[in-house]
């Protein structure tokens, strides 16, 4: 009888201490997998440096330290920066992070300042906020964003002047285009809101905040080679790179534009191509490359008579003759705009 007893109260202890004991194994084996899946992520970090020292950019990360322990994989540097030959781009803290159970997917965010230099063209940045994310695929990536709080940047070296732009609200998304492989094809679409930028007001003329989204297929498009941004350039020309512009959609204060086509550049480095276009509100836009006395004139010779109401399009726009970028002039439709050239990107 006491034997049974025994027995009996060995069971109900192993019933007892077998959940929490299984649970420590589960834990044991959980973190011997985190610190193998985190010596993985850092052999794939020196991999990445290795092949990237051998095409020639040097990437520093300061302070590089790897955490995230038990479910992420968290990748921090004090700063980082990346150089080719005469291109140099740097920022602040960086910190990657992915998933254990997602290890592709990769979330970063990254501190401003940011600087990019190739000896002729500057950038610098700085924002509130500016998260990134990464869903990487075998031997690539199946798409990437970028998303941001109040960017600032200024370009000097593109312009005589200093270029400005301020925005509210940035967001990019790139993603290489599924159907079209073969011609290296990328679709990229990208939105501001709240956009300031000194050289749309005196196009456009006002100073009210503009809100602008761009969706276009870039063909021929290869990833960061750290060349010279004009060799950049000057390789996707000579490769027949397209801009197909899927829609450019602005709107600042009472002016609004629409416009799709294909752009590329021409042995001059100037932009060429052709655009649909659908504007309203952009009388003072064409006064100022015109000229007061003469923009009455053109407006009537391109629009004919003012439209009747509602023969516009569903969203209030009048399409307007093609827009033909061709020999550094700008055309609507046969005529000529006067007083505007378009100069070479670099």
């Amino acid at each position: 009888m006491a034997s049974n007893d025994v027995s009996t109260t060995r069971r109900n202890r192993f019933w007892l201490y077998a959940p929490f004991t299984l649970l420590i194994l589960i834990a044991i084996a959980w973190s011997a997998g985190w610190f193998v899946v985190r010596d993985r992520a850092v052999a794939a970090i020196d991999r990445f440096l290795a092949v990237e020292a051998a095409a020639g950019r040097q990437w520093t990360c300061v302070d590089r330290s790897v955490s995230g322990y038990p479910f992420r994989i968290e990748v921090s540097c004090k700063t980082v920066a990346v150089r080719r030959g005469p291109v140099t781009a740097s920022a602040s803290r960086l910190l990657a992070v992915a998933q254990v159970y997602k290890p592709r997917h990769v979330i970063t965010s990254l501190e401003g300042p940011f600087r990019l230099s190739d000896d002729t063209v500057s950038v610098t940045g700085a924002w509130d906020l500016l998260e990134t994310s990464f869903h990487g695929v075998q031997g690539g990536f199946q798409r990437a964003s970028l998303v941001t709080e109040r960017p600032r940047i200024e370009i000097a070296g593109v312009a005589p002047d200093l270029l400005r732009l301020e925005s509210e609200h940035l967001e990019a998304h790139l993603r290489p285009n599924p159907r079209r492989p073969a011609e290296k094809a990328y679709d990229v679409a990208l939105s501001t809101l709240g956009t300031r930028l000194p050289l749309l007001d005196q196009l456009v003329g006002g100073s009210e905040a503009a809100d602008l989204a761009v969706d276009l297929t870039a063909t021929v498009a290869e990833g960061f080679r750290g060349r010279p941004i004009a060799q950049e350039l000057e390789r996707w020309r000579q490769a027949n790179g397209k801009l197909e512009i899927l829609m450019l959609s602005l709107s600042k204060g009472t002016s609004r534009l629409q416009a799709k086509g294909d752009l590329q550049l021409d042995e001059l480095h100037r932009l060429e191509g052709e655009l649909n276009v659908a504007a309203a509100g952009l009388t003072g836009l064409i006064s100022r490359l015109t000229g007061n006395r003469s923009s009455g004139a053109l407006l009537g010779a391109i629009l004919g008579q003012a439209p009747e109401p509602g023969a516009g399009t569903a969203n209030g726009l009048t399409p307007l003759p093609p827009l033909r970028l061709e020999n550094g002039r700008v055309l609507l439709g046969p005529f000529a705009i006067p007083n505007l050239r378009l100069p070479p990107l670099y």
